[in-house]
């Protein structure tokens, strides 16, 4: 009996990464897309920095003209003076759920760990095809 060589181990385990690996990551970069695609994404407005008796904040007008006020403490807009504008993002469905700084895209992760995996899994794809001419 002799002893397997490190090409007879390589064409399963080839074999076992794309089987493991290529389906999971192209799976993760289809529902990236879908997530991408049709979830709501963020809108953007103009926000008017305010102060009246009831507190300092922010006031914008959303996509369907209706207006939304953010109160904010005096601290934190403690760079900006009254009517002074900046972007706000929002979400169209949940207009109280805002912030000033540009969302990042939905799924950043899974699109990353998609394509780890779909690398792997084509490189061990290729690799078990080359691997049976040596």
């Amino acid at each position: 009996m002799t002893m397997p060589t490190v090409l007879d181990m390589a064409g399963p385990i080839l074999e076992m990464m794309t089987w493991l690996c290529l389906p999971a990551g192209l799976m993760l970069l289809a529902y990236t897309g879908i997530l991408r695609r049709f979830v709501h994404p963020w809108s953007v407005a103009e926000g008017v920095v305010y102060a009246d008796p009831s507190g300092t904040g922010f006031r914008w007008f959303d996509d369907k003209y209706r207006v939304h006020h953010a109160p904010m403490s005096p601290f934190d807009i403690k760079d900006l003076a009254v009517g002074d504008t900046l972007p706000i993002y929002y979400h169209p469905k949940r207009p109280t759920q805002w912030q000033t700084a540009a969302p990042e895209p939905p799924g950043r992760t899974a699109v990353v760990l998609g394509r780890l995996l779909t690398g792997i899994g084509t490189a061990a794809l290729i690799g078990g095809s080359v691997l049976p001419m040596f």
